[in-house]
């Protein structure tokens, strides 16, 4: 596929998700306002979108879209729920492994990486409000309403999906070894980064779920849990917090049940296999004659080898990587 059409497919499916998003956040809006859980609405949203994320992702369906429109599919919550049980799909399906190796694989994945960058991005935001931060710093713009809200989600969302595109795409025809994991990486310490500028406040305020729902949400969180421990905030601070632990937990429970729907449903099939298998059933059911096809992917299957570096997605393969 032409590089500038994966930049293309990123815009489309990542404003796609981001509209998706911000129908769930209303939703949720009613559900939680004025109810004890009211904190936990943001967190409540991406952990349905981590739902969405984990059921198309066990049926081997999220993997289609990540293909073609790789950031589009994997900077929402819902792609990184799915990827990281895909963490648990490839060792289960390419090394015969053990149900609770690969539970682990999940389960540590989602501590080190979310424990890491969120110790990181809180110090971040202790030193900014030594430097003279300020809380709420949003560069003026105010939250948007009614119905412009979804419009501003999706090209935000889209815009977001596209930029983590091309850097990956720039930064992989330089060196080989760059993988999605390292964008995404890049992605969560980016909303971090640009809060103290009031970059991410005002695309938060602008947009909605079309910055909220990407995992560059969880940077920027985490940097004000850092501001308002200096500031001495710390019922914020642990409120914050509670709030990104809910939501880790809620990552950690999609992942595990993305490769649990895709136990059930697969078994020990790799994806690879279940993809071809399910392109040679459409061939078939257009009344085309898939004999030849089928022989030849079963040649190719026969040789493939599960601890290869073959280029593919990052939830397609489970590379998802400590």
């Amino acid at each position: 596929m032409k590089p500038y059409k994966t930049v293309i497919y990123s815009f489309f499916v990542g404003g796609t998700f981001a509209l998706i998003a911000q129908a769930i956040l209303a939703f949720w809006q009613m559900a939680l306002t004025d109810t004890p859980m009211s904190f936990f609405i943001g967190g409540a949203t991406l952990v349905s979108m981590g739902i969405i994320g984990c059921v198309l992702g066990g049926l081997a369906c999220y993997q289609y879209v990540e293909e073609w429109a790789t950031f589009g599919a994997l900077l929402p919550f819902s792609g990184f729920a799915m990827a990281v049980g895909m963490k648990a799909v490839g060792p289960w399906t390419k090394q015969n492994a053990t149900m609770g190796r690969c539970i682990w694989n999940c389960v540590w994945f989602v501590v080190w990486f979310n424990v890491l960058f969120a110790a990181i991005c809180i110090a971040w935001g202790f030193v900014c409000g030594m430097m003279g931060a300020q809380p709420g710093a949003a560069l003026g713009v105010e939250k948007t309403t009614g119905g412009m809200l979804f419009v501003y989600a999706f090209l935000v969302g889209g815009l977001l999906a596209a930029v983590f595109q091309i850097l990956y795409l720039a930064i992989k025809s330089i060196t080989p070894k760059c993988t999605p994991l390292y964008i995404l990486m890049t992605a969560w310490m980016v909303g971090a980064i640009l809060a103290p500028f009031g970059i991410s406040g005002a695309l938060a305020n602008f947009s909605g779920e079309g910055f909220s729902v990407m995992i560059t949400v969880g940077g920027y969180n985490m940097y004000n849990v850092g501001l308002d421990l200096f500031l001495g905030h710390i019922d914020a601070a642990l409120l914050h917090l509670g709030s990104f632990m809910l939501a880790v937990c809620g990552l950690a429970l999609t992942a595990l049940f993305t490769f649990w729907i895709y136990n059930g449903v697969f078994g020990r099939t790799p994806i690879d296999e279940v993809h071809a298998g399910k392109a040679l059933h459409s061939l078939e059911e257009l009344g085309y004659d898939a004999s030849m096809v089928k022989r030849k992917n079963v040649e190719e299957l026969d040789g493939f080898d599960a601890d290869s570096d073959n280029g593919t997605p990052l939830g397609t393969t489970g590379a998802v990587t400590a």
